[in-house]
């Protein structure tokens, strides 16, 4: 059966169905990624991350051997800000760390990232690594890697044995501290890599 402009009726079914297949494939929602933009910006988080954890645990070792736990505790304060902002500017994304059980009353947990971070609760490790996640959270892209508490150096200012020099510090360089009593393994908290918010 022919069409009004002459073409078979088949072709043109054939062709319109071929139209909207591709459609379909190349086209995003508005404001969602594409499936580049999505590998690009874990493939950058990841870096970064790396970055901060490298740098972060650079300092503090040095810190520990040169001025001993109580010391290192005004670094790490110092520091690990420093760093996320330092990242943060190189990379143009926002990178933080946060906690249900924070230390840095800065560092909290965010409502809208409950459920991504309460699966790093469930499972803090994947294959013997610290586990990721990510997802889309308010029209932006977010990442998280968990922070899993290790035995050391970790437990001399995080865990449920803290001497009472270390105690006395924490408390006068945090007074809100909540970060404390993890056990070995527990999920302490996460490292957050994030688009930024438009102005």
């Amino acid at each position: 059966m022919m069409t009004q402009n002459g073409y078979p009726r088949a072709v043109m079914l054939a062709a319109i169905a071929g139209s909207l297949s591709l459609g379909g494939c190349s086209t995003n929602a508005p404001g969602e990624p594409s499936e580049e933009q999505r590998a690009e910006f874990l493939s950058q988080s990841q870096a970064v991350t790396e970055r901060f954890q490298s740098e972060l645990q650079t300092t503090l070792a040095t810190a520990i051997g040169e001025v001993g736990a109580v010391g290192a505790i005004g670094v790490c304060q110092s520091a690990a800000p420093a760093i996320a902002q330092a990242l943060s500017e190189e990379s143009g994304l926002a990178v933080s760390r946060i906690a249900r059980r924070n230390r840095n009353a800065n560092g909290g947990l965010p409502s809208e990232l409950e459920p991504l971070y309460a699966q790093l609760e469930a499972a803090p490790m994947d294959n013997g690594a610290p586990r990721k996640v990510h997802g889309s959270v308010e029209d932006r892209m977010v990442y998280l890697q968990a922070i899993p508490m290790k035995e050391q150096p970790c437990s001399a200012c995080h865990g449920t044995n803290i001497a009472p020099a270390i105690s006395d510090a924490i408390t006068e360089a945090y007074p809100a501290d909540l970060a404390t009593g993890f056990a070995p393994g527990e999920l302490r908290g996460a490292f957050l890599v994030q688009e930024r918010t438009q102005p």
